[in-house]
């Protein structure tokens, strides 16, 4: 079976909702994890998606930033729900990313997000991104991910992986 990494937000975790969702398509393994307090985060992260042996990370907010990265090194397919790519409000010790992806991401920006700006998230997209990328554009969805919006884009996210 598929296993999942969840990588949560800045002051976050995954809720029962949400993690029942993933759990349609595979295990989930979802640290809660204090970006605040730990610069080392990433490195968390990193040594907890090799242990578990992930095959697919999700991330969301800062989560979205961690699992970009991870993706990204550990060679993995990746959900991303509004990433604080261009700016984070806390320092977390990231890798340099001069990599070419190979595996499948899938972004999804919310258009009235009032916390991580969209543009300048699908700017830093375009800049820094040197792979193949699959940005969708929800022009009325905000930071938060309302569950019907999470489960059809996981749906969706999952379905194109199986194929």
């Amino acid at each position: 079976m598929i296993k999942t990494l969840y990588a949560h937000g800045l002051v976050g975790f995954l809720s029962d909702e949400k993690k029942a969702i993933i759990l349609d398509y595979s295990e989930v393994i979802a640290p809660v994890l204090d970006y605040k307090n730990n610069p080392k985060s990433y490195d968390d992260l990193w040594q907890i998606a090799q242990k578990e042996k992930v095959d697919v990370i999700i991330g969301t907010s800062m989560g979205g930033c961690m699992a970009y990265h991870l993706s990204l090194h550990l060679d993995l397919p990746a959900l991303l729900f509004n990433p604080a790519l261009p700016f984070r409000s806390v320092g977390v010790d990231l890798p340099d990313q001069n990599i070419v992806r190979t595996q499948y991401l899938r972004v999804i920006l919310g258009g009235k997000d009032d916390v991580v700006d969209p543009l300048k998230n699908l700017f830093w997209l375009t800049e820094h991104e040197n792979g193949e990328m699959d940005i969708r554009w929800r022009h009325t969805l905000g930071h938060r991910i309302p569950a019907d919006v999470f489960k059809y884009e996981v749906g969706d996210f999952f379905g194109g992986l199986i194929k």
